[in-house]
């Protein structure tokens, strides 16, 4: 298939990872990753209609096409994924992770856990990486503005959380790992909406989106949502409303009658000098029960 504006290649390049006790470990491609397996999560698949192409997808009932980038699946097949297929993660710096069965993976000595589906750094993505029919990388926004997302709103993006003491943790189960870094903006700007905390969202493109509770928003904040989500109801497109609609159904509950609607906070270039959050692993029962799922 052909989608306008998705020009992108796999770039075999190192990467530096924090980790516990304040340090840092460039990692190789085609090496263990030694951190959070986190990021939007992808497959490449084969379709009858468009050949080899990377989809997106949530609970089989919505989907999205794009071409697969440049390398990538000579890559996953030579790392040990059968023909090159599977599910792979993109981080908010860009880079590529993939999990592999340990019995086809040659360094699965050097993991922290050598067996099951072990989590590998592939490379990072350059170029343009998006979908016709939905973008996740929409033009930055204005200082002290937000907007309705409108790119994917499922398995979209490091899941974070903006805790009750302002610490922004990457969340995965029962697992929370504070940022090597502090992250005063972000926490700021996310609880002026929603002050008792909550997830927010960081893609690949460094886009920044977080779901809010329009009923319990502060008062002085209730215009600039009301107008937010008035411009999205008067311009989105009808693939747009869709998948915000079905946010809104999926995360309805007694405590949030109408769903949580998925808010674009801004791009991380403008918070916290452009620092991009990196969890730090500080319980190694982690990689024991990450390399149980060969997909989360």
């Amino acid at each position: 298939m052909s989608s306008q504006g998705t020009i992108s290649n796999l770039n075999r390049t190192s990467t530096v990872v924090p980790v516990n006790d304040n340090k840092q470990l460039t990692v190789e491609p085609g090496s263990p990753w030694p951190s959070a397996y986190r990021g939007s999560k992808y497959s490449l698949v084969s379709s009858r209609l468009h050949g080899d192409v990377v989809q997106w997808s949530h609970m089989g009932d919505v989907q999205a096409l794009t071409d697969a980038p440049r390398g990538l699946q000579d890559e996953l097949r030579r790392l040990g994924k059968q023909g090159g297929y599977g599910s792979f993660k993109l981080t908010a710096s860009g880079e590529v992770l993939t999990k592999v069965p340990a019995d086809n993976f040659p360094k699965s000595a050097q993991a922290p856990v050598n067996r099951g589906h072990i989590p590998v750094y592939v490379g990072k993505l350059n170029g343009q990486f998006d979908f016709e029919v939905v973008s996740n990388d929409p033009a930055t926004i204005d200082p002290g503005e937000i907007q309705v997302w409108r790119g994917l709103p499922f398995k979209h993006g490091e899941t974070w959380a903006v805790c009750s003491d302002d610490v922004l943790r990457w969340t995965w189960r029962d697992y929370y790992f504070e940022s090597a870094f502090d992250h005063p903006d972000i926490v700021t700007t996310y609880k002026r909406l929603r002050p008792m905390g909550g997830r927010i969202y960081i893609n690949e493109h460094g886009h920044i989106w977080g779901g809010i509770d329009r009923s319990v928003v502060p008062a002085g904040e209730q215009p600039r949502v009301a107008e937010a989500f008035t411009t999205w109801q008067q311009s989105a497109t009808s693939a747009e409303k869709r998948l915000v609609e079905r946010r809104l159904e999926r995360t309805q509950s007694q405590a949030v009658e109408n769903g949580l609607l998925p808010v674009h906070l801004g791009h991380l270039s403008q918070f916290d000098d452009g620092m991009v959050p990196k969890p730090v692993v500080t319980d190694k029962r982690y990689f024991r029960d990450t390399v149980r799922d060969p997909d989360a």
